[in-house]
């Protein structure tokens, strides 16, 4: 699939460096008309970049011998070999081209790297399975490098001889790199650091200190909505947060049952937390009972 890449000097609000056309996540954003944002986009000059790449201002700058072409599968090889991975670009890219543009694109390189890992997450993204047989022997490749990404415990994917390394599923996926500032706070250990701290001080300071983060935390909840809430409110906030996620997601034919509701929001919610029950609201707006025979 060829696309048309019109010569634009402004992408997405930032200005192209000049003799550079748009390559990778920019071009298929451009091209195909996508709705996404492309956060550290690529450009490929017209003459010879020293190093191979370039940074200049928010663009990266490649050589000209990266130029991958004008193909759909020339510019998404593109990406995923040489820019951050970004899910929104690539499931929006595959629902604005046809399947059969896929089903190509791993025909002509079965074992390749960047071929498999469009293929991988295609079927995971879409939810649909391409006509194509399962890859060939070949090594398995992880889906995200480890070096650049934290990652999540692979699973090995025989079809596509990929390792799904991602931290979700293709229905929600956190993608984290492992920036500068990340890498030197994993560094610090802050976990050891806390068990060794708490380690050493006393249980009954351990709960007071707990007692007024989570008052804490509960007063700036308040807060948002302009609120302030006496105390004792703010206390049953904090006993209904520690009870969230305690009691198992009931089948969902049961969870428009108001009694549900009122158990879901535990026991502040009965005495009055969060105001006056749907019941109770009726009565006051004048819907009266029938009277006692």
């Amino acid at each position: 699939m060829k696309l048309e890449l019109a010569a634009v000097p402004i992408f997405q609000e930032k200005t192209l460096p000049d003799g550079t056309r748009l390559a990778g996540w920019a071009a298929l954003v451009q091209a195909l008309a996508l709705a996404a944002p492309v956060r550290r986009p690529s450009c490929v000059s017209g003459q010879h970049v020293r190093g191979s790449r370039r940074e200049e201002g928010a663009w990266t700058v490649f050589d000209k011998r990266y130029w991958p072409g004008d193909s759909f599968a020339g510019h998404l090889t593109f990406a995923l070999r040489h820019e951050d991975i970004d899910l929104l670009i690539l499931k929006r890219a595959f629902e604005a081209v046809s399947q059969a543009e896929l089903e190509a694109l791993v025909r002509a390189a079965p074992t390749g790297t960047e071929a498999r890992r469009a293929w991988y997450l295609y079927e995971t993204l879409t939810g649909r399975t391409l006509a194509v047989d399962d890859a060939p022997r070949a090594a398995a490749v992880d889906l995200l490098d480890p070096a650049a990404y934290f990652t999540g415990k692979p699973r090995l994917s025989r079809r596509h001889r990929v390792r799904d390394n991602l931290l979700g599923t293709g229905r929600f996926c956190p993608v984290i790199r492992r920036t500068k500032a990340l890498t030197g706070f994993v560094a610090l250990d802050l976990a050891s650091r806390a068990r060794e701290t708490v380690g050493r001080t006393g249980a009954h300071l351990v709960a007071r200190a707990a007692s007024f983060m989570l008052l804490a935390d509960s007063r700036a909840s308040f807060a948002i909505e302009n609120e302030r809430p006496p105390r004792n409110r703010l206390e049953r906030w904090g006993r209904a947060v520690l009870q969230a996620g305690r009691n198992p997601d009931p089948p969902p034919a049961a969870r428009s049952d108001r009694g549900h509701a009122l158990r879901a929001r535990g026991p502040a919610a009965r005495r009055g937390l969060y105001g006056r029950t749907g019941s109770q609201r009726r009565s006051a707006a004048g819907v009266h009972r029938r009277p006692a025979r």
